[in-house]
């Protein structure tokens, strides 16, 4: 299973990415978890996750998610593009990449 977390400035927009990569992962077979946080709640929810994928509306915000983090997970800004498009896809494609590296490390 995978577990992302996406951070956003309030969690509300990026809801609806949540349901789009789990869309996808349905279609690619494959077991997620996913939700949505806002920048300032970020410090509840990080330990569950296995990475972290922060929307470009909170890129003010990534230094600090980063650190509070210290590189136990995956910590990356999505592509404004993909954030942009909605599009489930490329984020799973991404998250998923991201967290296979971090476990073959």
């Amino acid at each position: 299973m995978y577990k992302i977390l996406l951070c956003c400035a309030s969690g509300v927009t990026t809801n609806m990415l949540v349901n789009s990569i789990k869309e996808s992962a349905k279609k690619e077979n494959q077991t997620v978890m996913c939700w949505a946080v806002g920048a300032l709640s970020i410090k509840f929810s990080w330990a569950d996750a296995d990475c972290v994928l922060v929307a470009p509306q909170s890129r003010a915000n990534f230094q600090k998610v980063k650190d509070m983090i210290h590189g136990v997970i995956p910590c990356e800004m999505m592509k404004e593009e993909d954030f942009i498009n909605m599009d489930g896809d490329a984020l799973l494609k991404h998250a998923i990449d991201i967290i296979d590296k971090n476990r073959n490390k």
